[in-house]
């Protein structure tokens, strides 16, 4: 039986726990404080209250570890941190996916021990619930969460004198040329827009823009192959 366990309640622990009912038969929200518990009760879901002194060896005994995936998703960085670390110190094999901040929290939580990282904005789970109404990306998303080694996230520098500059980034059909998907467009000065909203969509790319792309390695390989070198 497929089990998951998401630590933390905010919109985007509950948003992972409605879009893994149709995949995990098991799914438990561990909180930090008495009144969440009683708020997710209310909600239908499975709730445990925990520390992050815990000793987490009892998870051997309430799940099958070779089935068990683990979502950190506390609202505090450093409590994630904290999290994966105990968790991974006692579970060597766990699946653990954690939320990350900005680039920096998701370099601390890898070299924790999380498995993957998943970026979280004020739009989150917005664009989630937008991609997950997308048939390629919910493919993309559903081999995340069960932890496809095939699957890559990169961050691509768009060099000067390749065909996207000037183009509007929802004019270029990045599954039907290239199999991949652009998740979010980092501008010069550290703005990230995301494709699925209005501002990313209304700006055109430009040299220097940096793009990050998720799809097959295979995918990622060739398209990187395709415009190496490629200068003004």
């Amino acid at each position: 039986m497929k089990s998951a366990v998401i630590f933390g309640y905010n919109e985007f622990a509950l948003e992972i726990a409605q879009s893994l009912k149709t995949k995990y038969s098991d799914i438990t929200l561990f909180v930090l404080e008495d009144g969440d518990k009683s708020l997710l009760k209310d909600k239908g879901f499975k709730v445990s209250k925990f520390d992050l002194s815990d000793d987490w060896s009892m998870f051997e005994t309430d799940y099958d570890l070779e089935h068990l995936i683990v979502f950190c998703a506390l609202q505090e960085t450093s409590e994630n941190i904290f999290l994966t670390i105990s968790l991974r110190a006692t579970f060597e094999n766990l699946v653990i996916i954690a939320l990350s901040t900005d680039q920096e929290s998701g370099r601390k939580l890898k070299m924790a021990g999380a498995n993957k990282i998943i970026p979280i904005t004020q739009t989150t789970v917005n664009i989630i619930t937008e991609m997950l109404e997308r048939p390629f990306v919910t493919e993309i998303l559903n081999n995340i969460l069960y932890a496809d080694k095939d699957l890559k996230i990169v961050q691509w520098t768009l060099p000067g004198g390749v065909e996207f500059i000037g183009s509007n980034i929802e004019d270029i059909d990045w599954k039907y040329k290239f199999g991949l998907i652009v998740l979010a467009v980092i501008r010069e000065n550290l703005d990230t827009s995301f494709i699925y909203t209005k501002k990313a969509n209304s700006e055109p790319l430009r040299e220097g823009d940096i793009l990050v792309i998720i799809g097959f390695k295979y995918d990622i390989a060739n398209f990187e192959s395709m415009y190496k070198g490629v200068t003004e």
